[in-house]
């Protein structure tokens, strides 16, 4: 379960937001909607711990997050819309890097989870492939290998339908479903509303939060 209170961010002096409130229940998904410019990325870089918020707590299955900006564990797992998958690494080397060196696992162990997940997201005939090598789809579920092989608390996804075709869109419908099903309590910050209802059970408009 994530439970967010009273979170305020601001640049300088302007107000992105003040006294949000979430509270997602373990294994369910949330869809934040709203439209662009509001502050949606940031606050998902503020779940994940690449940006500082000014006040509030947040809480994941019980454990204090720091909103600091300087989360050193890996509780919330972010897969971006640009995928951000390094291009010199095979897919399977793209998962095993951060377990092998941040988490310490080592290669055999890393390497069998990387199959266990490539096999799982249908991706096992992709494993030794370059990320120039695949479709937008498979890119997609490559980062969400990448991200699970951290063995995150919970997955956030900023805007992963963008730029994909209709096939690979409910590909990750079918994914966020199959990781739903497991109990992974998932965030999702999209502009798709079609894609947000199909994928969703929660849904929290950023535009009416930020604007009251």
């Amino acid at each position: 379960m994530l439970e967010i209170k009273d979170l305020q961010k601001k640049y300088t002096d302007h107000l992105i937001f003040k006294n949000l409130a979430l509270t997602i229940p373990t294994g369910k998904i949330m869809a934040i909607v709203g439209p662009s410019g509001i502050g949606k990325t940031t606050f998902l870089k503020i779940i994940a711990g690449l940006l500082p918020a000014d006040q509030g707590t947040m809480e994941l299955n019980g454990e204090r997050l720091d909103l600091t900006g300087n989360r050193k564990g890996a509780q919330v797992g972010v897969i971006f819309q640009d995928f951000n998958l390094f291009p010199q690494y095979t897919v399977q080397e793209n998962i095993t890097l951060a377990p092998i060196n941040v988490l310490k696992d080592s290669k055999s162990a890393a390497n069998k989870k990387a199959e266990e997940l490539l096999k799982e997201l249908g991706l096992f005939d992709q494993a030794s492939q370059y990320p120039n090598q695949l479709s937008g789809g498979q890119k997609q579920r490559v980062a969400i290998a990448r991200a699970l092989a951290m063995q995150p608390g919970m997955l956030a996804y900023d805007e992963p339908t963008s730029g994909l075709d209709a096939a690979s869109t409910q590909q990750v419908v079918h994914v966020m479903q199959q990781m739903k099903s497991q109990g992974v309590t998932q965030l999702v910050v999209t502009h798709d509303l079609p894609f947000a209802e199909a994928v969703a059970d929660l849904t929290f408009d950023f535009g009416k939060e930020v604007q009251r």
